[in-house]
This record gives structure tokens, sequence and C-alpha cells, in this order.
């Protein structure tokens, strides 16, 4: 690579130089970029999980749609990921990318509320008939796509107007307190900017609008009406033994929505703030900021800026675990473990993660150069203490997928207790535990997995 240099050293160079007080986040925006990919494939494998079990019906198609359209709009900023040459052809392609972002966000916001055909509440039966229910999985991407691109062909300045343009910002080698090479997509606003003393660099800039705005935003809002609505519904399942195993998919949706709207209404917060201090929002701000109004001020609008741009990763990985609890607890084998584990992993590599970076931050800050001691002060009780972490954050994870058993399963669990007593299964108590289960319906798989489950508790307590 000619014009940035060996992509290795690239990528070394700027994670190691990040510095919010500086705005020095070329290295934050490639980490978040490999996150959003990272987020983005598991997304989609959860949806591939949720239509391959049951294709035909219309609940698993309805998640599976939301899941594809979340799985888009994590991938916010997947274009930091590498320092790409700038063109118009790019930039004209990053302006359909965001296009298909925008609608997938609308699409999302439509979806969230439209739950209660599958998990009816008083007042809003009318979604549970079988002509809605069973076609609003196709329908509400449709009016979203006719929605979004009328508005872009009615507008005068077409997609400029609707989300804003998008810009290709790049500092050569040597280019300190110059101008900045910035290529603009067709119809954009003009953007100036002055390189900065980490260079060379490459990153994007998506512009934004007051329809933009109000699209990154209004998820938060239709997520709080939507956890409204599944804890209604949770609370009236559960008052009927016969819908137990909906009750439990309520709850794991309200559990998705309430993430959402917690974390990312506190971003939302700090958006308004943004507005306030600097009367707008607009990413493409963040090249001039500093010049405007201080340094401070550009480290107040980066922290808010990439908590925004985190929380977006972060409630979209919840949301998919617990949408895919939901729906699959009781259709795949084992699913219920698979998801605690592989949710545990992630908070304690992305919380590991993060606590070095900020810890190689701070002490870099204080004394100059010493990030690598941060980062040992930080990494040693991580791994010494790696067990119990863990397994903190894996009972976190149980309460929010708890596991969930049949009336059958229960039964059997109980024989199987009493077998274990002595931790001795002998011949004569296989054979009454045969029986029972041949009894319960209950297959081999399945005892197989139940008595995984209880020996695996067993040995988590005698510890």
């Amino acid at each position: 690579m000619t014009h940035v240099g060996d992509i290795v050293d690239y990528y070394i160079r700027h994670i190691g130089e990040i510095d919010l007080i500086k705005g020095e986040t070329v290295g934050l925006s490639i980490i978040h970029a490999a996150l959003s990919l990272i987020t983005c494939l598991v997304l989609l494998a959860l949806a591939s999980l949720t239509i391959r079990a049951r294709p035909k019906r219309p609940e698993n198609r309805f998640m599976f749609v939301l899941l594809v359209a979340e799985s888009y709009r994590v991938m916010v900023t997947w274009y930091n990921i590498y320092p790409f040459q700038g063109s118009p052809e790019f930039l004209e392609f990053m302006q359909l990318f965001r296009i298909g972002w925008y609608i997938c966000g609308l699409t999302c916001i439509m979806m969230y509320v439209s739950m209660v055909s599958f998990y009816p509440i008083k007042g809003l039966e009318f979604m549970t008939k079988p002509a809605i229910k069973n076609n609003i999985w196709w329908a509400i991407p449709l009016i979203a796509t006719v929605m979004f691109t009328s508005l872009i062909l009615l507008s005068p300045g077409g997609t400029v107007d609707v989300i804003g343009g998008s810009y290709h910002v790049y500092c050569a080698d040597g280019t300190v307190t110059q101008p900045a090479e910035i290529l603009s997509s067709k119809g954009s606003p003009e953007l100036v900017g002055v390189c900065a003393d980490y260079t060379p660099y490459v990153y994007m800039v998506p512009g934004n609008s007051t329809v933009g705005q109000l699209l990154l935003i209004l998820p938060v809002f239709s997520a709080i009406i939507a956890m409204v609505f599944m804890r209604k519904s949770w609370k009236s399942l559960a008052q009927d033994p016969d819908k137990e195993d909906q009750a439990i998919e309520a709850r794991s949706l309200f559990i998705g929505f309430a993430g959402k709207a917690i974390i990312k209404g506190a971003m939302v917060f700090g958006i308004v703030a943004m507005v306030i201090i600097f009367g707008d929002w607009n990413l493409a701000d963040v090249a001039t900021v500093k010049e405007d109004y201080g340094s401070n001020a550009l480290t107040i609008y980066v922290l808010i800026l990439y908590g925004f741009l985190f929380s977006v990763l972060f409630t979209g990985m919840l949301e998919g675990f617990m949408f895919t609890y939901g729906i699959l607890k009781n259709e795949i084998l084992g699913i219920d473990e698979t998801l605690r584990k592989t949710f545990s992993t992630a908070i304690f590599a992305t919380l590991g993660g993060f606590t070095l970076l900020l810890a190689s931050e701070m002490m870099e800050d204080i004394l100059g150069g010493g990030g690598l001691i941060g980062g040992i002060i930080v990494g040693f009780p991580l791994i010494l203490l790696r067990k119990p972490i863990f397994t903190a954050i894996n009972n976190f994870s149980t309460i929010l997928m708890p596991e969930t058993f049949t009336k059958a399963e229960l039964s059997y669990i109980e024989a199987y207790e009493i077998a274990m007593e002595d931790r001795i299964i002998t011949e004569e108590e296989r054979k009454f535990l045969r029986l029972q289960a041949k009894t319960l319906g209950l297959d081999d798989e399945r005892i197989e997995y139940i008595e995984s489950y209880y020996n695996s508790n067993l040995e988590n307590e005698e510890e």
C-alpha cells in the first residue's frame, strides 16, 4: 500500500495511538469496524438458526428478517476497517450502502412494535389475525423500502437531503497542519479539515440530515414501546399454564428491548446534549469541532459519538441472543447452553479488551509512553481472576437466559436427583430411569442432555 504504508504497521500504529483527549480515534474506528463485522456475522448465524428450525412458521420468518436487518444495521462503520483509497465511485457505493442501512433501521422500528402479532396484548388483538400475522414478515420490509425510496425521489436534493453526504478524508505522510484531501459524494456540502500529527491516515465521514438524525434515535423510542408491550404480554401469558412457553418467549423479548431502551436511551441523552452544545449533530463536524469549539469540546464529542456507535453493537448482540433464545429454546437441543456460553465469552472478551485499552490510555496520559504498564497492570489480574470473573458473567447470562424444561423433563430431573444422591447410578437405578423416560416420552438424546446439564451444575456446586 503506497498511500498509508504497510497495512499491519498502519493498524498497530493507529491502535496504539488512540487518544480521546486529542481526538486521535482512527485506531478506535478500526476496532469498532472489526467488532461491527463480527457482530454482523453472529447475528446472521442466529438468523440462520432461527429460520432453519421452523422455516414455515410466521414468527420464525419474522424473527429471521428482524435479525438480518439488525445485522445490516450493526455494520454502521465497516468501511473504517481498511484504509480504502477514495474515488467518486466508492463514495456513491457508500451512499447506496447507507440507504440500505436506513431502510433496515426503518424496518426494525416497525417490526419492534409489531411483535404483538405473536405475543398479543389487550387492545391490539387485531394484530394476531392470520392475514396480518402470516404476512407481516415480508410486508414491513417492503413498506420501509417504498417509504424511504419515495422520500429520496421526492426530495429536491435526493439522497443528500435525506441522509446527508459521504466524505473520504486522507492525510498523507508529512502533511501535519496542512489541509486534508477530502473527496465528497455528489451533491454533498463542502467539508474542510486539517491533518493532525498522526499522519498518514484515512477515514470515512458520513454526513447527516434531519431525517437521518430522526431515524438514528427513533429505534430507542420504538424499543421502549415494544418493551412495554412485551412486559404486558409476558404477564398476561404467564397467568395461563398452557401458555408457559409463550410467556418465556415474551420475557426474553422484553429483556432484549429493555437493554436497547436503557443503553441506547442513555446515548440519546448524549445526542441531545451534543445538539445543545454544538447547535447541531452532524458526524461530518468531527473534522472541525476542535477548531470551532476547542479541545475539551472535541473530547466530549468523541466520547458521545463512540458511546453511541458501540451501543449499537452491544444492544444488537443482546437483542440477537435474547430473541433467538426465546424462539428456539424448545426447538433446538441445548441451544440455551450454547447461547449462554457464547454470550458470556463475548462479554468477557469485550470487557477485557476495553479495560486494557482504558488502562493503557490512563497510564499513557499519566506517565507518558506508559501504555504498556497499564496493559500489564490490568492484564495480569484478568488472567489470574479469569475463572471467577467468567463465572460471574455466566451467572448473569443464566439470569437472562435460564435453562427451561418441560414438566415431563422436570419430573425426570427429580428422579435422576434421587438416583444421584450417592453420586452413583446402579444398574437397577438405570433401569428405573429408562422406564421413567419412556413413560414421560423423552428420547435418549434429550435424556443425555438433561443428565449432562444436571451433572455440570453438580460439579459447579461442589467446586
